[in-house]
């Protein structure tokens, strides 16, 4: 499996969501979360720099900042916010199903869409100030990105 930049552990502890969600169930959303939005945001160069650093836990200095700072807390509210999108209906092969606790109520769709939102502009505000953060740093992986936008103008 690719390697993850988040335990689906620590999700509950940043986001605030109960710890009882299936490991197995939320991994396809922190992978999601990491390949569209972590990786737009970081860029390819500090992506990959990034990645490569968690994988082998010598993250440090700057880079260490970033991730505990922002990554961290990007994917984790991005995971959840694509997990209440997809990870809801479970789909099997006697059809799809949502699972409740017994005395609970689920969920409309339409308040779940909100609920999935909300966490989406949490995560949304963590970039901004990732870009606020970025400015007052130089790493020659985010250059890159800097300079490719520029080309693309």
């Amino acid at each position: 499996m690719k390697q993850l930049l988040i335990k689906a552990s620590t999700i509950p502890t940043i986001v605030g969501i109960s710890g009882n969600i299936d490991v197995d169930s939320i991994r396809p959303s922190i992978l999601i979360a990491q390949n569209t939005n972590i990786k737009r945001v970081l860029g390819s160069d500090l992506y990959a720099k990034i990645l490569a650093d968690y994988a082998s836990a010598t993250l440090a200095g700057v880079y260490l900042i970033i991730y505990n700072d922002y990554v961290e807390s990007m994917l984790a509210f991005h995971t959840v916010s694509i997990y209440l999108s997809l990870g809801v209906p479970k789909v099997a092969n006697n059809g799809t199903y949502k699972i409740g606790v017994e005395g609970s109520v689920n969920l409309t769709l339409n308040e779940n869409a909100i609920l999935g939102k909300n966490y989406e502009a949490v995560a949304i505000s963590y970039e901004g100030m990732f870009f606020t953060y970025i400015k007052t740093i130089d790493i020659p992986e985010y250059d890159n990105v800097i300079d490719k936008e520029k080309e693309a103008r």
